[in-house]
């Protein structure tokens, strides 16, 4: 899926798994470049 958001930049929180994961995966997928935090 082209979400148009690739070169752009993205902080997630909460993204070990789920949906916060899925999210960093969809970004990745797309082109974008992100950086993520969890607590565990």
């Amino acid at each position: 899926m082209d979400l148009g958001l690739g070169g752009r930049g993205f902080l997630l929180t909460g993204a070990s798994r789920g949906l916060g994961f899925a999210t960093a995966r969809a970004l990745v997928d797309d082109g974008a470049r992100v950086l993520v935090s969890s607590r565990s």
